[in-house]
């Protein structure tokens, strides 16, 4: 499959590559995860740099969108998400593939294909996935590739 092209907001670091569920166990006031909350710190200072699939900010609207609607938190804390989600440095990479190839490729992962998306961005830059997501942590640990997670 081709490859996904994302440069990092800032080349003297890492790159790291983030989905919506890391996103969302880092700006939900419910939720924690030591790993993945100091891994997006280290973005948000920009010692690290991000990116992830093209679907990441529609994906983190729609969760902050369905957690406000639940009432997981209050207006003001979803504006609080919507501002942190404004401010996250996280450069999109499109994906540039057959969708018969990505289909198969998804499907032999177990993964829909939005998640792995977000596999096939972190496997083209080398980079680690950061995920609280189950299916990706075994998509990951199958394919060997490194994530950062707080699942055990």
């Amino acid at each position: 499959m081709p490859a996904a092209t994302a440069g990092p907001t800032n080349p003297r670091c890492r790159v790291l590559v983030v989905d919506a569920s890391a996103f969302a166990s880092w700006a939900f006031p419910d939720e924690a995860g030591d790993k993945v909350s100091q891994a997006l710190i280290r973005v948000m200072t920009e010692e690290e740099s991000a990116a992830s699939a093209a679907i990441f900010p529609l994906e983190a609207l729609h969760a902050a969108g369905r957690a406000l609607a639940r009432g997981r938190f209050t207006p003001s804390a979803h504006q609080h998400v919507l501002r942190l989600l404004s401010r996250l440095p996280v450069a999109l990479a499109p994906l540039r593939v057959s969708p018969l190839e990505f289909w198969n490729w998804s499907q032999s992962l177990d993964l829909t294909p939005y998640d792995a998306a977000y596999l096939k961005v972190a496997v083209d830059l080398k980079a680690p996935l950061v995920t609280m997501d189950r299916a990706l942590q075994r998509a990951c640990v199958k394919l060997e590739h490194p994530l950062i997670t707080d699942l055990a």
